[in-house]
């Protein structure tokens, strides 16, 4: 049985594996060919005890990665995805992404801005709440330094441009959804591929990031040659589609034997777009074919080539580079859905179709871009046409696993070495310690409570990170938590006094972040009257949400409750209820209910229903109705609705709604169905 297991040696890969089994925080993953990025996280998905949604920007990557279609899962447009663009998500998938704990977005270098924006806001809308991707885990996994987003020229290009202002590649990370979060980058840095040839390993990075000297270009130059009889099996890297089907095409042609159709089964759904190999399989005997799928026994690898020694109708033998004749099986690639399993309370991947076929395609030639995420032994770059899309060089080059197995037909020219610079200036960012040691930290200290649902207490530890970063006179750390902090707060009442005294060297500062630091820990120390000064001090430089709910709250805290309510009207003017943030929305009601006359349940219950599994809310609700002598309505008897109507103090009918969380979840399932259709007059 294969063992699986990550490689403790890698530090690189220690650090994305406690980001992902210990913590909630997103992160992008990269690393350049032949770093393990593929294997690592298979390893991981069976590492831990985490939900895992899996998805990439097209059919084949997606049937190759075991997941689904960015654009299936989601439901979103093929065209061009403008602010506000909500994708169309079934039951079943909503049910999915309301259960899975991390998403896995593979290939994302292939994955526009827009497109990412469109899943930060379908997720938002979807899980009724204002965190970045609904809250979840993201992982966005591919080498930003290979192939670049396609984007058509003309109005595609237009709209793009106007909604992102770039007139270069719309990459991932331009998106709006990563600008307004802190997305840390771990690039793997060891590689298993090339690693034994270190000459190569040092020209493959010189090109990587556009740094080639001419002794580098010399020493690849060297390879300008053509393969030998005994060089064995060669395959040719083309960079245009035309050049590779012509060359396969011709040399299966110039074979005289018999020519074999395998054709390929279909069953259930599974669309062609998404066939990983060939529905109808031409080969002869002599035929160079290409592995398109691992070896359960290890016997060839996804880019293993071999020749066609026997066919018959049956069955296809192949020879191996090593001389050994294996006999082909047929394999089957799986087309998956995600769906919910209730009883389980798992998420599982339901195979909706079946794809049969010999794992093989003829082999002379393929493209550069059918060649990413595959290793030969030896291979011939055709250069007769060039090169043309950035980082195309650095993908041909990085399929070869020595600098011996590199063919050349033509020397390599300067012009040839193009990486955008751009993402040469992205990846400055990539390995930063001290951020994803921060990440590391923050994200461990509230995993288990937000796994709880707990955000009482997550909001309490992000704000003794707060405190923590601002007392160590880092800033911008704090400023990040403090962010993080109010994402993540509902109700507050427990955190007033919790912090200590505010540093006086903060006090000095008249920088807007220090004086919304002040603001925001002296709210929390009970000292709301500085709270309000030093709020105001921010809102007289940089107007923000954030400022605005400190000085209401500062505000309430001195008993100012008409003041406090104009505050909240000017926030009320900016509030999205389709993404709705849940500690206005408690905040709001409250202070209507208790001390203004404005009416609050319907706020309340609007909290409830986005979010169920926050008890305070319910106990809040329930508190609020009986100050007014109202009763939940329910259409059978129910007897978690019934505790909810009686006269049982907030504490013991807590501890019913606990001890039916745990036993009849049903029960508050039908509780929460009854205040959704609860109306107040």
């Amino acid at each position: 049985m294969e063992q699986i297991q990550i490689d403790t040696q890698n530090h690189e890969q220690m650090l994305a594996y406690d980001l992902i089994a210990n913590t909630n925080s997103s992160f992008f993953l990269t690393g350049r060919a032949g770093t393990g990025k593929t294997t690592f996280l298979h390893n991981v998905q069976q590492m831990t005890d985490k939900q895992f949604v899996v998805l990439a920007p097209t059919g084949v990557a997606a049937i190759l990665a075991g997941g689904d279609t960015i654009h299936s899962f989601f439901g979103l447009p093929l065209e061009v995805c403008t602010p506000g663009t909500c994708g169309r998500m079934n039951e079943a998938r909503i049910l999915t992404l309301l259960h899975a704990d991390t998403i896995i977005i593979d290939e994302v270098s292939m994955v526009r801005c827009d497109i990412i924006d469109a899943i930060d806001y379908t997720m938002r809308k979807t899980l009724h709440t204002t965190l970045p991707f609904g809250g979840k885990q993201m992982v966005f996994v591919g080498d930003m330094f290979q192939l670049p987003p396609v984007v058509k020229r003309g109005a595609e290009h237009d709209i793009l441009h106007d909604l992102y202002h770039t007139d270069n590649d719309f990459f991932f990370y331009k998106a709006d959804a990563i600008k307004r979060m802190r997305l840390v980058k771990i690039e793997f840095e060891k590689v298993y591929r090339q690693c034994d040839d270190a000459n190569f390993l040092r020209v493959l990075e010189s090109v990587r990031m556009n740094k080639v000297t001419p002794e580098n270009l010399m020493l690849l130059n060297q390879r300008v040659a053509t393969p030998r009889e005994d060089d064995g099996m060669v395959i040719t890297v083309a960079s245009l589609n035309k050049t590779a089907d012509s060359i396969n095409k011709k040399r299966l042609e110039a074979i005289g034997s018999e020519e074999y159709v395998y054709e390929g089964t279909v069953n259930g759904k599974f669309e062609e777009k998404k066939f990983p190999a060939e529905l109808n399989l031409h080969l002869k005997v002599g035929a160079q074919v290409m592995f398109i799928r691992n070896d359960k026994q290890r016997r060839w690898a996804n880019g293993t080539l071999a020749k066609v020694v026997k066919l018959d109708k049956e069955e296809i033998q192949v020879q191996l580079d090593n001389g050994v004749v294996c006999v082909v099986p047929k394999c089957n690639w799986e087309s998956v859905s995600y769906e919910y399993d209730r009883e389980a309370r798992k998420l599982k991947k339901e195979v909706t179709g079946i794809f049969s076929q010999y794992p093989l395609r003829l082999a002379w030639a393929i493209t550069v871009h059918k060649s990413q995420g595959m290793t030969f032994n030896k291979m011939v770059l055709d250069l007769s046409r060039g090169l043309f899309a950035p980082g195309q060089l650095y993908v041909a080059l990085s399929r070869v696993r020595s600098l011996d197995g590199l063919f050349l037909t033509n020397a390599i020219i300067p012009q040839y070495v193009h990486t955008n610079r751009e993402i040469i200036s992205y990846a400055k960012g990539y390995n930063d310690e001290q951020l994803i040691m921060n990440e590391i930290e923050s994200g461990k200290a509230v995993y288990e409570s937000l796994q709880k649902n707990d955000n009482d207490k997550a909001a309490l530890q992000y704000l003794r990170l707060v405190e923590k970063k601002a007392n160590s006179r880092d800033i911008k750390e704090a400023i990040q938590q403090a962010k993080r902090f109010l994402d993540t707060l509902i109700c507050d009442d427990d955190l007033y006094g919790t912090v200590g005294e505010v540093p006086e060297s903060l006090l000095e500062s008249d920088h807007w972040t220090t004086c919304f630091l002040v603001a925001l820990l002296s709210l929390y120390a009970d000292q709301a009257e500085r709270a309000l000064e030093y709020a105001d001090k921010v809102l007289a430089k940089h107007q923000c949400l954030e400022a605005l709910y400190v000085k209401s709250r500062a505000l309430a805290r001195l008993e100012h409750y008409d003041e406090a309510d104009a505050v909240n009207v000017l926030i009320g003017d900016v509030f999205d209820m389709s993404t709705p943030d849940a500690k206005v929305l408690y905040m709001i009601a409250m202070l209507n209910e208790l001390h203004i006359g404005d009416p609050g349940l319907d706020l309340m219950r609007r909290l409830v229903c986005t979010k169920p599994k926050y008890d305070r809310g319910i106990l809040s609700l329930r508190f609020l109705m009986k100050r007014k002598g109202i009763e939940l309505n329910t259409s059978k008897e129910s007897e978690l609705v019934s505790a909810f109507n009686s006269e049982l103090d907030a504490e013991g009918f807590h501890t019913k709604l606990l001890e039916c969380r745990a036993k009849a979840p049903k029960a508050v399932t039908y509780l929460i169905q009854c205040i959704r259709k609860q109306t107040f007059e």
